[in-house]
């Protein structure tokens, strides 16, 4: 999806995840498919599997999802795209669309559907359900709260030329480098069943949980049977969908599928062990070791790094939303030195996290970009791996000095200041928290004095975003999508989710300055030599500042029976669903 940037904490989710779509950008190569995993076959069409969710689906209209669980439901199982993410052969593959090609000037698509698509109750899908489905989310009335902003360019709509029934052309408002990322966030709605409550202003009021089944009408795999509001979302095949597998047998192969809400992890591998749910993805580190050992037919599989961070930062803000200055603050003088955010970078031993803490589930990170995005990770980037004497180095021509307290150092800063300041970290989320007292100790052999402060998640984001009143934090990003642009939200100096000084209202740096203009050009040139070139160069300014102190890219881990057929786990989002219409269940 152009994606939602989204913090990632308890529950990961299109840029970065926030969960805004606003930023996200699509995916271009970068799943890791676990070796022990089944490769796609021809499947056996028949029977049924359930998959968990972390929490409950809240809307079936595909306008209003704007959580996990029902941004999985409606754009991608009962919903499908123009085009999608193929994790098996690492790129973008047309869906709904049969081709499509921008021309010359950079901002002009010309598109073609599929011949014959049709809608699950029989009904034709047509280029007037593309342009359709664009102006009800642009509708301010429709309050899409993330797939409008997801399909806006520089604020601006794009503008939708029908020419028959299978061409139309989608015009962009300014040049763009990836067309990908519009065209996967656009699951295309029935105008004929939708138009009337559009032209009412009552789209918004369509399709919620409690909404006829029957009434639901779909252009993805499936569609809804039954709903247990709060506790599980029952799908059956949709009889008209497109896809066949080389064979030529109607895909989907289950007959349905159940998303079951389970919140509790101890639940989830209870229910998994009793055959009472088949998938159950992104599972504890600790579940995943006991699964590995267990006899019987439920096994762990690791899809490897996702696209999410976990990440310290500082706080660079000039002053608290109150007005209190911070930059005539010691601590704003030591976090505004780069050599210092260098020296903690050194100093954080990511192996003994990755080893100890994470149960080797993760892999160390020496950049913002994840682990998991090995289509524009440049590998050339230098690494801070961990390095006291590095550490120490940095920090005495930096002015600090140490001294002796009892056998025990104490770092100090030029005008005699002791080093010590406040880690925030979510309480919700234990790895962090472990990751925290590993790094705690680490600079304590440096002589710093850092405090961890567990704080509930919606504190956390107050204080970073709005009243900036921190001193550092350890949480992160997530993206369900690659392409560089769908960094912009973090990269852009204005950017909502720019951590460590957001929305400025012009760079506070001349690295940022120049930060600002490699993304605006990488954002619109469609050359994918020139857009690696200043991405490279955005890593190497970001590495060499340190704005953050990448620490690790977790995995993402699942439980799942063996009774699945063609499981090829991915490590975003859908994970396991990716390829939902070839889940078969084995005999």
């Amino acid at each position: 999806m152009k994606k939602y940037i989204r913090l990632i904490h308890g529950i990961p989710v299109a840029v970065i995840c926030l969960f805004l779509l606003a930023s996200c950008s699509g995916p271009q190569g970068t799943s890791t498919s676990p070796n022990n995993a089944q490769q796609q076959t021809t499947g056996k069409r028949g029977g049924s599997l359930v998959y968990r969710l972390t929490a409950p689906v809240k809307t079936l209209n595909y306008y209003l999802a704007d959580d996990e669980p029902s941004v999985i439901l409606t754009l991608f199982l009962l919903n499908d795209r123009l085009v999608s993410f193929d994790h098996s052969k690492q790129e973008h593959v047309p869906m709904l669309a049969e081709s499509y090609k921008l021309g010359p000037d950079g901002q002009t698509l010309d598109l073609t559907l599929r011949d014959a698509l049709k809608f699950s109750d029989g009904q034709p899908i047509t280029t007037a359900d593309v342009e359709f489905t664009l102006k009800s989310i642009y509708d301010k009335r429709t309050a899409s709260p993330i797939f409008r902003d997801s399909l806006l360019v520089g604020g601006k709509e794009i503008e939708a030329k029908v020419v028959d029934a299978r061409k139309m052309q989608l015009i962009f408002p300014e040049k763009i480098a990836s067309v990908e990322n519009y065209l996967e966030n656009l699951a295309v709605m029935p105008k004929h069943t939708l138009d009337a409550d559009f032209a009412a202003g009552k789209l918004a009021e369509s399709m919620k949980i409690d909404t006829d089944p029957k009434s639901v009408v779909t252009s993805g795999p499936f569609v809804v049977d039954s709903v247990q509001a709060g506790e599980r979302v029952t799908l059956k095949r949709n009889p008209n969908y497109w896809k066949k597998d080389d064979a030529g047998t109607q895909l989907p192969y289950l007959d349905s599928l159940v998303l079951e809400t389970v919140k509790d992890p101890n639940n989830t591998i209870a229910q998994l062990q009793q055959g009472t749910i088949d998938i159950a993805d992104r599972i504890r580190s600790s579940d995943y070791a006991a699964l590995k050992t267990a006899q019987g037919a439920v096994k762990p599989y690791d899809a490897g790094p996702g696209l999410g961070t976990d990440h310290i930062w500082f706080n660079l803000n000039t002053a608290k939303k109150s007005g209190e200055p911070l930059d005539s603050t010691a601590k704003y003088k030591w976090f505004s030195d780069k050599r210092f955010r260098q020296a903690i970078a050194y100093a954080v031993d990511r192996n003994s996290i990755v080893a100890n803490q994470l149960q080797g589930l993760a892999t160390p990170l020496y950049g913002f970009v994840p682990a998991g995005n090995k289509a524009w990770l440049d590998p050339n980037l230098p690494k801070k791996e961990y390095d006291l004497e590095k550490s120490r180095s940095l920090l005495k021509d930096a002015g600090f000095t140490v001294r002796d307290n009892g056998g025990k150092p104490e770092l100090f800063d030029p005008t005699g200041n002791r080093i010590e300041f406040t880690l925030i970290v979510p309480a919700e989320n234990e790895p962090r928290k472990l990751m925290a007292a590993v790094i705690q100790e680490d600079l304590a052999k440096l002589g710093i004095a850092m405090q961890v402060a567990p704080l509930e998640q919606k504190g956390v984001t107050e204080r970073w975003s709005d009243t900036f009143d921190y001193d550092a934090i350890l949480m992160g990003t997530s993206q369900t999508g690659t392409d560089p642009s769908g960094f912009s939200t973090f990269l852009m100096s204005s950017g909502t989710v720019h951590q460590w000084h957001p929305k400025q209202p012009k760079p506070a740096t001349e690295w940022e300055a120049k930060i600002d203009q490699l993304v605006t050009q990488l954002s619109q040139d469609p050359n994918r030599d020139e857009r690696k070139r200043d991405f490279n160069e955005i890593q190497a300014i970001m590495g060499n500042e340190t704005p953050v102190v990448s620490i690790v890219s977790r995995h993402a881990v699942l439980g799942a029976n063996s009774r699945v057929g063609n499981l090829v786990p991915a490590s975003f989002l859908p994970y396991s669903l990716w390829n939902v219409e070839r889940l078969f269940v084995r005999e």
